[in-house]
């Protein structure tokens, strides 16, 4: 099923729903869901979460205003907590750490 409702998207050849219920959401016609256990992910389950709180970090250090810093650390507790969530399903868990 394509994107056939809009004339900028006829020639998009995917799906344009956001959520296909039991189905990965992938660009393409992949559905590879292996689990990544090499590169960065042998070192730090979570890169993601993991550069967006070095973000905040450096956000807080280089604007230094108390609005910042309190958004910041409602954003690490926030993805720590979905951290939690998701790890839960994971088996590797115990060979490679959470953060770094």
């Amino acid at each position: 099923m394509g994107c056939h409702h809009s004339p900028l998207f006829r020639s998009y050849p995917y799906d344009c729903r956001p959520y296909k219920p039991g189905k990965v959401n992938t660009a393409g016609d992949s559905e590879n869901t292996e689990l990544k256990k090499n590169g960065f992910y042998k070192i730090s389950r979570n890169p993601i979460y993991l550069g967006f709180n070095l973000f905040s970090l450096a956000a807080v250090l280089s604007v230094g205003d108390f609005v910042v810093l309190i958004v910041a650390l409602y954003s690490i507790v926030v993805y720590h907590l979905i951290i939690l969530a998701e790890e839960k399903f994971l088996e590797y868990k115990k060979n490679v750490r959470r953060y770094i």
